[in-house]
C-alpha cells in the first residue's frame, strides 16, 4: 500500500487526526474521548471507542491488562535491529534496516520504503527478502576477503621468519 496524502517539513507521510489531552478524533477511527487514573501500581483507563482498562507492568516491556473483561498479556523487547512482541494476535520476531522492517513470524506485516515510497504487505516482504539476501552477500564477501588477507598473512608468517634467520646468519658470518 503507498502512502498519499500530506507530508511535513522533513518529506515524512502525516495522518489525518487530531490528538488533544483527552480527545482523538481521525479520519478512520471516528472521535474518542479518554479518562486516566493511577492507582497504586495499576493504571486504570476509560475510552469511549476501547471501553475500560486496568492494566499493570509486570516487567520491563511487558503490560498485563484486564480490558472490559478480557485478559491481555502484552510485551514489546528489542535488542538493537532485533525486534519481538507478544499480543493477543501471538508472537511476531522482526528486523529493521534502513530499508524497513521484515518481519519473520508474519510478513504481511513487514514495510519496505525507497525513494519516498513506502510499500507494506507482501510486496514489501519480497523486497525485505531481496534486499537481506543482498546484503548478506556483501557481509559474507567482506568476510570472505577479510579472512583470505589474515589466511595470506599467515602464510607469509614462516617465509618471513626463515629470511630473518638468513639474514642474521649472514651479517654474523660478515661480521666474524
Amino acid at each position: 500500500m503507498i502512502g498519499l496524502g500530506k507530508k511535513d517539513e522533513d518529506g515524512k507521510q502525516v495522518r489525518i487526526e487530531h490528538r488533544g489531552k483527552y480527545t482523538r478524533a481521525s479520519r478512520t477511527g471516528g472521535v474518542a474521548v479518554r479518562a486516566e487514573e493511577k492507582v497504586g501500581p495499576v493504571n486504570l483507563t476509560a475510552n469511549s471507542s476501547k471501553g475500560l482498562r486496568a492494566s499493570t507492568r509486570v516487567a520491563n516491556g511487558t503490560r498485563m491488562a484486564l480490558q472490559n473483561g478480557r485478559f491481555q498479556l502484552i510485551g514489546r523487547w528489542r535488542a538493537g535491529p532485533l525486534g519481538f512482541n507478544l499480543s493477543k494476535t501471538g508472537v511476531s520476531a522482526s528486523v529493521k534496516n534502513r530499508a524497513g522492517t521484515f518481519n519473520f513470524l508474519k510478513p504481511q506485516y513487514s514495510s519496505f520504503k525507497f525513494a519516498g515510497v513506502q510499500l507494506r504487505g507482501k510486496k514489501a516482504a519480497q523486497l525485505q527478502v531481496i534486499y537481506l539476501l543482498i546484503t548478506a552477500a556483501v557481509v559474507l564477501l567482506a568476510f570472505m576477503a577479510r579472512a583470505a588477507i589474515y589466511l595470506l598473512w599467515l602464510s607469509a608468517l614462516p617465509v618471513l621468519f626463515v629470511w630473518d634467520l638468513l639474514v642474521g646468519f649472514v651479517q654474523g658470518m660478515r661480521d666474524a
